[in-house]
């Protein structure tokens, strides 16, 4: 037996309105995976030009490597938390 029509209707808009927060949730988590990925590559970054710019040869390289690690290892894991998270909330 059918649904009557004011009840489908009802369920219709509840679930389009359901749809457009589920579009926002997603479109903020990917929002702030790259601005996380951006503040990650920038440090990263930062130490770099910091090594090439101190006088000390222990302290440079210990930047530069740190640099390379924090920019790249920063983005890589901030990639894994997101697909985490978008595993677990069923967006893919």
């Amino acid at each position: 037996m059918a649904l009557p029509k004011t009840l489908r209707d009802e369920l219709a808009a509840k679930r389009r309105d359901e749809q457009v927060l589920a579009e926002r949730d997603k479109r903020r988590g990917l929002a702030l995976w790259i601005l996380a990925c951006c503040g990650w590559s920038w440090l990263g970054i930062f130490c770099l030009a910091w090594s090439m710019h101190t006088t000390s040869q222990t302290l440079g390289e210990m930047a530069f490597w740190g640099g390379l690690g924090i920019g790249n290892g920063g983005v890589l894991f901030t990639g894994l938390a997101a697909y985490r998270w978008g595993e677990r909330h069923g967006y893919w």
